[in-house]
C-alpha cells in the first residue's frame, strides 16, 4: 500500500470529484457539482494542451517527410523512417518506461515531485548509455550501407536527451501542468523542421540530416528544463531511498511494457527492411505517417487521463468505472468518422499529399486507418491497468503482442509484402485489446462495448454514405459536408444526449474554472 493509502489526508486529497457517490457525505450538492465540473475541465485541459502537439508536430514534420518523399523519392522516406523506428525502440530501452509509473506516484504525492525527477534520473541516465550502445551494435550487425549506420549513431546520441525529455513531461503531466509540454514540443519541432530542411535544401545527405535532429533534442531539453524550474523550482539533488527502491522494484515491469509494446508497434518497418525492401518501408511508412496523425488525440486523451484514473481508483472501483465507460464513449465517437472517411477518401489522400508515386500506399491506408479504434480504445485500457496497480498484466499483454506480431510479419510479408505487415498489425491490435477487455471484465468492472459504441457506429455508417457519394468532389468540401452530417446524426441516433452538450458547455464556459 502507498504512503497515500495509509494517511487518511493524504487519501481524502487524492479522491476523484467527478464520479464520487456518497464517499463525500458531508459535501453540498453544489460543492460536488462544481467539483465535477473543475475535475472534467482540467480532464479537458490537459487533453487539449497534450493534443496540440500531438496533432501539429506531425503536421509540421510532414513538411519533412514531403521534402524527403520529394526530393529523395521512397527510398530517401524509407531509410529516414527506419532510423526512426531504431531509435523508437531504443528509446524505450533508455527511459525503461519509467514515465507512467513517475505519473502515478507523483499524482498520488504531489510533494515527491523533485524527488522523482532526480531519482529517476540517475536510472536513466545509466539505461539510456547502454541503449545508445546497443541501438549502434544491432544497426551495425543488421548489414546496412555505411551512411545509413552512421545517421543512426548520430541519431542514438539523441536518446540520453530524450530520456530526460520523457522523465520532464511525466512530472508535467502528473502536475496537471501539460501545456508547457504543449509549447516545449511545439518550438523543438518547429526547430528540428527548419534545420532539417536547410540541410536537405544544401544538399547534404541522412547523416547531416540527424545532426540537425540531435540538435533539436538538446534544445527541447533545454527548453523543458527553464519551464520545470520556472513552474516547480530547482530539483535538487537528493537522494531517496524509499523512491529509488521503489524505481528498482517496478522498473523491470514498466520497462519490459515500454520494450514489448514499442516493438510490437514499431517492429513491422523493421521486419519490412530486411523481408522485402526499403522502398517497401517507404510505402508503408506514408500511410503509417497518416495513421500515426489520427492517432495523436486519442493518445492524448489517454495520457491525460492517468492522473485522474489513479485518484479515482483511491475511492473505489465504483468510481473508476464511470470515468473508463464516458472516456471509452468519447473516443469511440471521435475516431469512428475519422475510420470512415479515411477508408473512403484514402486514394484522395495519399495523391494529394504524396503525389503518383506513392499509389501503392493506398491500400495499406484504407486497411491501416481500421487499427485506429482497437489501438485508442487498447491506449485507454492500459491507463486503467496501470492506475489500478496490474502494470504486470498489462506487461504479460504487451508480450502475448510483440510474439504474436513478430509470428504474423515472418509469414504475411514474404507473401503479402506491405500489405502483409499491415494485416499483420491490425490483427495483433485486435488480439490486444480483447485481450485487456477480458481482464477488466473479469477482475474489475463490466465493459459494455456495444452499448458504448453502437449509436456512433450507427452515425458514422450514414456518414460513410454521404462520403462515398461525394467522392468525386473537392476532397476539402467532402469533408466538411462529412463532419456536418455526422454531427446531425450524432444527435438523432442519440449518441451524444443534450445533457451531455450542456455539460460541455459548462466545462467550456464556466467563469469561475477561466
Amino acid at each position: 500500500m502507498t504512503r497515500a493509502g495509509r494517511d487518511p489526508s493524504a487519501r481524502k486529497g487524492l479522491l476523484s470529484c467527478s464520479m464520487t457517490k456518497g464517499f463525500d457525505a458531508e459535501l453540498t450538492r453544489g460543492e460536488r457539482t462544481e467539483q465535477t465540473v473543475a475535475s472534467k475541465f482540467s480532464i479537458f485541459k490537459n487533453t487539449l494542451a497534450l493534443s496540440i502537439p500531438n496533432v501539429l508536430n506531425p503536421m509540421i514534420s510532414f513538411v519533412l517527410v514531403l521534402f524527403i518523399s520529394r526530393y529523395r523519392g521512397v527510398e530517401g522516406l524509407g531509410e529516414y523512417s527506419l532510423i526512426l523506428s531504431y531509435f523508437g525502440v531504443f528509446s524505450s530501452l533508455a527511459s525503461l518506461g519509467l514515465a507512467d509509473l513517475i505519473v502515478r506516484e507523483v499524482a498520488r504525492e504531489p510533494e515527491s515531485v523533485h524527488r522523482f525527477l532526480f531519482n529517476a534520473g540517475v536510472f536513466g541516465a545509466a539505461s539510456s548509455m547502454v541503449s545508445l550502445v546497443l541501438m549502434n551494435l544491432v544497426v551495425w550487425l543488421m548489414g546496412y550501407r555505411t551512411e545509413l549506420i552512421q545517421a543512426a549513431m548520430v541519431c542514438s546520441l539523441a536518446l540520453v536527451v530524450s530520456t530526460a525529455i520523457a522523465y520532464g513531461e511525466a512530472i508535467f503531466r502528473s502536475v496537471e501542468k501539460s501545456e508547457y509540454i504543449a509549447v516545449t514540443y511545439v518550438v523543438e519541432n518547429i526547430v528540428r523542421v527548419g534545420a532539417c530542411l536547410i540541410v536537405l535544401l544544401c544538399g547534404y545527405g541522412i547523416v547531416p540530416l540527424f545532426v540537425a535532429i540531435l540538435g533539436s533534442r538538446i534544445f527541447g531539453f533545454l527548453l523543458l528544463l527553464i519551464f520545470y524550474v520556472k513552474v516547480l523550482g530547482s530539483p535538487g539533488m537528493v537522494i531517496d531511498r524509499d523512491i529509488l527502491r521503489l524505481l528498482s522494484r517496478e522498473s523491470a515491469t514498466f520497462f519490459s511494457i515500454a520494450i514489448f509494446s514499442t516493438l510490437h508497434v514499431g517492429l513491422d518497418e523493421i521486419m519490412l527492411s530486411k523481408l522485402q525492401s526499403v522502398e517497401a518501408v517507404g510505402v508503408y511508412s506514408a500511410a503509417g505517417r497518416l495513421l500515426h496523425i489520427c492517432k495523436m488525440v486519442p493518445v492524448a486523451f489517454a495520457a491525460a487521463l492517468l492522473p485522474f484514473f489513479t485518484k479515482e481508483f483511491a475511492s473505489g472501483l465504483s468510481s473508476l468505472r464511470p470515468s473508463v465507460l464516458q472516456s471509452l464513449k468519447y473516443l469511440t465517437l471521435g475516431a469512428l468518422p475519422v475510420v470512415v472517411g479515411t477508408v473512403v477518401l484514402a486514394d484522395g489522400f495519399i495523391l494529394l499529399i504524396y503525389g503518383e508515386k506513392f499509389q501503392a500506399s493506398i491500400p495499406v491506408l484504407r486497411l491501416h486507418i481500421v487499427s485506429l479504434i482497437p489501438f485508442s480504445m487498447a491506449y485507454i485500457l492500459a491507463q486503467v491497468l496501470i492506475a489500478t496497480n496490474n502494470q504486470v498484466v498489462d506487461l504479460k499483454i504487451n508480450i502475448a503482442a510483440a510474439v504474436i506480431n513478430f509470428s504474423l510479419n515472418m509469414v504475411l510479408i514474404p507473401f503479402y509484402s506491405v500489405v502483409g505487415a499491415v494485416v499483420a498489425t491490425l490483427i495483433t491490435i485486435i488480439i490486444f485489446n480483447e485481450l485487456q477487455i477480458r481482464y477488466i471484465r473479469k477482475h474489475l468492472f463490466s465493459i459494455p462495448l456495444l452499448s458504448n459504441m453502437g449509436r456512433a457506429m450507427l452515425a458514422a455508417g450514414g456518414m460513410g454514405v454521404a462520403t462515398f457519394a461525394l467522392r468525386d468532389w473537392n476532397i476539402f468540401l467532402n469533408i466538411g459536408i462529412s463532419a456536418l452530417v455526422y454531427g446531425v446524426l450524432v444527435f438523432i441516433c442519440r449518441a451524444v444526449t443534450l445533457d451531455e452538450v450542456r455539460e460541455l458547455a459548462e466545462i467550456l464556459l464556466d467563469d469561475r474554472l477561466k
